[in-house]
């Protein structure tokens, strides 16, 4: 830090700002270059960052993992099982405390522009603690992690990671290519509170949600957006209208008991790919990632399409 400033009275000052950027960075980085097409506010980029944070657990830290960056810490909620986050890489208070990621120093810091004045994904605050490289939850994983890798001179890595991943999906489609033209299928999860059912599809307010974009890629038929609520919800009393003409469905367990509450529902049961067992329970809240949540999706699909031609 400067001669005489402290972090406690820097970060007041960012407040009282209302979250505008300083002209200084806080932070101590490594020798830095500038990137062409690099959004605004993400000059200083570090030519080879040493110490990286990502905000968000899901896309910010499966990116930062496939683009080999060395992280000292991640926020949003914890790793999910299949998303290799080295053990050493501690969890951070979440939402994101600013005055602990200073004390980090980190010299590179991912973050979704989702909402960059919130406490959740402070981008605009986080700017002036270092460098801050974003990612738009309106496009693929794959134009996230082609991004991130031109930003920092990585584009050999993220190919590679698109590239392995768009195999797997031709080897899916190659198995089970006719039943993915003929399947309608709903990926979804149940909120046991309110009683309804999310559907996990494209158009819906949450953006490129990852079981619709693998969906996708797999060229398969999902639930139109236009039938269900801003963001994919479907009341209970309206499940066999929505998702009654579903061949197959996606079910999301999140290990919290709404697996359970969603089988005693006398609707539920009552829906014809539930008659038919032709649901595939994937473990664990998979709606929002990357490139690790696209192939532990992938795989979900691939058995879910076995589950229909059988």
């Amino acid at each position: 830090m400067g001669r005489g400033i402290s972090r406690r009275g820097v970060l007041g000052g960012l407040m009282g700002l209302g979250g505008a950027v300083p002209a200084f960075r806080l932070a101590a980085a490594a020798p830095a270059q500038t990137r062409a097409g690099t959004p605004p506010g993400a000059t200083g980029i570090p030519a080879d960052p040493q110490r990286v944070i990502a905000i968000d657990s899901r896309i910010s830290l499966e990116c930062a993992l496939a683009l080999d960056l060395p992280l000292i810490g991640y926020s949003h909620s914890r790793a999910r099982p299949w998303v290799p986050v080295p053990a050493s890489v501690p969890f951070l208070a979440a939402p994101p405390d600013l005055e602990q990621i200073l004390a980090l120093k980190p010299d590179l810091i991912l973050c979704p522009d989702t909402a960059p004045a919130s406490d959740w994904w402070p981008l605009t605050r986080l700017a002036a603690i270092a460098p801050v490289l974003p990612s738009n939850h309106r496009l693929t994983w794959q134009e996230n992690l082609a991004s991130l890798g031109q930003w920092l001179g990585r584009e050999a890595l993220a190919e590679k990671t698109i590239a392995a991943h768009a195999a797997v999906i031709a080897s899916i489609r190659a198995r089970h290519g006719a039943a993915i033209a003929k399947n309608l299928v709903a990926a979804i999860w149940f909120d046991p509170i309110k009683r309804r059912t999310m559907v996990s599809t494209a158009g819906t307010g949450y953006g490129q949600v990852m079981p619709a974009q693998v969906l996708a890629e797999l060229g398969g038929h999902g639930i139109d957006a236009a039938r269900l609520g801003p963001y994919g919800e479907v009341a209970l009393e309206a499940l066999g209208d929505v998702l009654g003409p579903a061949d197959a469905m996606l079910l999301q367990d999140f290990g919290n008991g709404a697996l359970e509450a969603l089988t005693r529902e006398a609707l539920w049961q009552r829906l014809p790919a539930v008659r038919a067992g032709r649901v595939e329970i994937v473990k664990g809240n998979c709606t929002f990632g990357a490139c690790y949540t696209a192939a532990y999706l992938a795989t979900a699909y691939d058995a879910l399409y076995a589950r229909a031609t059988a």
